[in-house]
């Protein structure tokens, strides 16, 4: 899709609309964001594919635009992160990241959610000529032996991804309000739960994975049902589910499949809680770490992307290239 470019004084910010994207998608958002901007003599470019995300990337790079306004999920930002990774002039824009998704983790911990609101709150800064306020984010860096070199923000593994491929698969299989709406993976995952209680569970079984960090902590190979890794404070999200504690860039839980009394301990988990104990007895690694080495991993989500590694060589989860956001 060749994205719809208006024209405008080429320093000037430049909001990039995913009209696809959830939020952004409902109650005719990105038009009402696009008319905004637009009054306010900035200009605005729509895409809401991979070749459309390509051919703005390129154009902005192209002009090395200083300021970056996203309307967009998690995705898009994603493949932003990606492509700016590969550029050998270091063009990095500013980037205001407004939260046009279903979870927006990334837009949440630069302040961007809910997105109207920030929207309307960056355009009153812009009127005025004044600055806004600057924060850094770290990207998360996932390497193997022989597999494109990724970056992100937020890694699943285990059930959580799979979690996340029924909702992805849930959703494509249709358009309307079961597929669609905001209750489209609420209902996605309830069915995977009756499916699971009666026996007739879609899921793969427990990966057999080695947990590592830098500093010593692991879990052995086992069963793993839970990976997760970041390098977000996640102060604003829906959950946080890292311990606070050890030190580094990266963010990591993994928890075993045979851990103790996981489903008491899960709502505490979600908040950051975990149990007390060496990982061997209580089959929960968390805190952070410098990096993250994990060993028989096959499948994983990053940004809700999917991605495919090779179980038989390692991966190395840690801190990747700083991206500056404002905050309105």
């Amino acid at each position: 899709m060749t994205p719809a470019v208006s024209s405008v004084p080429a320093l000037a910010p430049v909001l990039l609309v995913n009209p696809r994207s959830f939020r952004a998608s409902r109650w005719g958002r990105a038009g009402r964001a696009a008319r905004l901007a637009r009054r306010a003599g900035l200009e605005v470019i729509e895409a809401s594919d991979p070749a459309g995300f390509r051919a703005a990337f390129d154009a902005l790079h192209a002009r090395r635009v200083p300021q970056v306004w996203l309307f967009s999920g998690d995705g898009t930002i994603h493949w932003l992160a990606e492509y700016l990774h590969t550029l050998p002039d270091g063009w990095s824009p500013e980037l205001l990241l407004l939260g046009g998704g279903r979870a927006n983790v990334v837009p949440r911990e630069g302040g961007g959610y809910p997105p109207m609101r920030a929207l309307s709150r960056a355009l009153a800064v812009h009127r005025t000529g004044r600055p806004m306020r600057r924060l850094t984010i770290t990207t998360l860096r996932v390497t193997q032996q022989g597999q494109p070199e990724r970056h992100g923000f937020f890694l699943a593994g285990g059930m959580v991804h799979e979690g996340v491929r029924v909702c992805s698969e849930h959703r494509a299989r249709g358009t309307g309000w079961l597929h669609r709406s905001l209750a489209a993976d609420f209902y996605a995952l309830l069915k995977l739960l009756v499916q699971v209680a009666v026996g007739r569970s879609p899921l793969p079984p427990y990966t057999h994975m080695g947990v590592g960090m830098d500093d010593g902590r692991e879990l052995p190979v086992s069963p793993i049902r839970i990976l997760l890794a970041s390098t977000l404070g996640m102060r604003e999200a829906l959950y946080n589910p890292f311990a606070d504690m050890g030190e580094g860039p990266v963010r990591a839980t993994a928890i075993a499949a045979n851990a103790p009394h996981f489903w008491r301990h899960l709502p505490g988990m979600l908040r950051g809680r975990f149990p007390r104990g060496p990982a061997t007895a209580t089959g929960v690694l968390s805190g952070r770490c410098r990096e993250l080495l994990v060993q028989g991993l096959a499948d994983f989500s990053l940004d809700g992307e999917h991605f495919r590694a090779d179980p038989a060589l390692p991966v190395r989860i840690g801190p990747g290239f700083t991206l500056t956001v404002i905050r309105p």
